[in-house]
């Protein structure tokens, strides 16, 4: 079945080349249109099956290495795209990736280039990409030392959070860039209620399927090949998900007991979801506040067979869908940066500012606020977010425990070396071969 979200095109109509397609993506992209997830769930069912994998690789590469791509398309214009050209520079940096990253023939891409925008009716922007382009081929390596000492060169990452990440993990920078700039390896959360782990690998591996354990989640499983879910053994029936170990730590931090009454406040996609309900017989709901997003989460939990109660709603309009009773344990998965998990958002690279910080810790401290509200006493709240910022990690903590008399921060259950322990909580930084980047920190309120 199509998502619901995927535009497919009519019986009668012929699917565009993925190229075509990746400048709608890359042009909506850099005019902050939506995620790059967003864009491909819109987009990707214009192009054919076959050809889906090449659309990916160009719209991820792209994204991924565009700081550097950015640095050397201006070094070579007179003048940078306005906004209302950005198909045409969606081009320009598609031309750049391939010539840069990709197999294709210089020729072709330069080819190709030009003939994207004739389809746009744009020949005058045809013979200047013609130009830059094989000026670029001509003069690479002058071009790349003449902007190397550039940090969106260096590190591939804006220069605004390459000074984040140097000021407050010094001794990981070199680890972090370079996860940040990685394909993420796949990760499987087992389910336990169907198959052990040790079960699962065997199940995998008579499928040919290479796997090796997680080191900190005991239902993780890193595929040594990506592959797809459509592969996995008894997939279709809830034996396995595809989520981050990192991710995979949220359902044993809290510590479910049989019969919890469970607020899982910021929900979607439903992938701790479905693990809070796999891991114990507890009575869940699940916020969520954009209603596109509740068919993902009905989804997984049809596929893994369990149920919530799911409600589109705000989570700090307490008013709009609490109904006064409280909660024995929250999950706070709060809205953040997502500066841990870059490489498989790179998109964030590009339209992520300084600025946003600002809103999404206002966002952050509101729900915190309302839904602590909601908890009972002696219950416990985790907070969440898969950013690697202190400002919206240790340092909202901080903030929260000297306004709240009630709150009582809890050990984490988690290895000393899973992670660092900062003022409050644990980070975990994205690891090139393991897990993302993440926080956790465990809150209870006093009885």
């Amino acid at each position: 079945m199509m998502d619901k979200n995927v535009s497919a095109p009519d019986s009668q109509d012929l699917y565009l080349p993925a190229r075509t397609v990746a400048i709608s993506i890359i042009c909506g992209i850099l005019q902050n249109k939506g995620s790059l997830s967003t864009q491909l769930a819109k987009h990707v069912g214009r192009v054919s099956n076959e050809h889906q994998p090449k659309l990916k690789e160009i719209c991820f590469g792209v994204c991924r290495w565009f700081p550097k791509l950015n640095s050397i398309a201006l070094n070579m214009l007179q003048h940078p795209f306005e906004e209302d050209e950005y198909d045409l520079y969606a081009i320009l940096l598609i031309g750049l990736y391939q010539l840069e990253y990709m197999d294709t023939p210089d020729h072709a891409a330069v080819n190709e280039a030009v003939e994207a925008t004739k389809e746009l009716n744009q020949d005058w922007a045809g013979k200047l990409f013609n130009a830059v382009l094989r000026r670029y081929l001509r003069e690479r390596d002058e071009i790349l030392a003449s902007i190397e000492s550039m940090p969106s060169v260096e590190y591939v990452h804006p220069k605004w959070l390459v000074k984040r990440i140097k000021k407050l993990w010094p001794d990981y920078v070199e680890s972090v860039i370079d996860a940040n700039n990685s394909h993420p390896p796949m990760c499987l959360r087992v389910n336990e209620r169907h198959v052990s782990r040790e079960t699962a690998i065997e199940l995998l591996s008579e499928k040919g399927i290479d796997t090796e354990k997680g080191i900190f989640s005991p239902s993780s499983l890193y595929l040594k090949k990506p592959i797809s879910v459509n592969q996995l053994p008894n997939f279709e029936v809830g034996h396995f998900s595809v989520q981050d170990e990192s991710a995979q730590l949220a359902a044993f931090l809290l510590d479910l007991k049989k019969g919890d009454r469970v607020l899982d406040a910021c929900a979607a996609p439903g992938g701790k979801t479905g693990h809070l309900l796999e891991k114990q017989d507890i009575s869940l709901t699940a916020i969520e506040l954009e209603s596109w997003r509740l068919d993902k989460i009905h989804e997984n939990l049809e596929r893994l067979n369990v149920t919530a109660d799911v409600i589109c709603a705000d989570a700090s309009d307490l008013s709009s869908w609490w109904n006064g009773q409280q909660f024995n344990k929250i999950l706070l998965d709060a809205p953040c940066s997502a500066t841990g998990v870059i490489r498989r958002n790179p998109d964030i690279k590009i339209n992520r500012k300084p600025n946003d910080i600002v809103s999404l810790t206002n966002i952050q401290k509101s729900i915190l606020e309302e839904v602590w509200k909601t908890l009972a006493p002696g219950g416990q709240l985790l907070y969440a977010t898969c950013s690697i910022l202190e400002e919206e990690n240790s340092l909202q903590m901080v903030h929260f425990l000297e306004s709240h008399e009630d709150a009582i921060e809890k050990p984490l259950l988690l290895p000393d070396e899973c992670g660092l322990k900062v003022t409050h909580g644990r980070q975990l930084l994205p690891q090139q071969h393991g897990h993302d980047g993440f926080y956790y920190c465990l809150l209870e309120k006093s009885i």
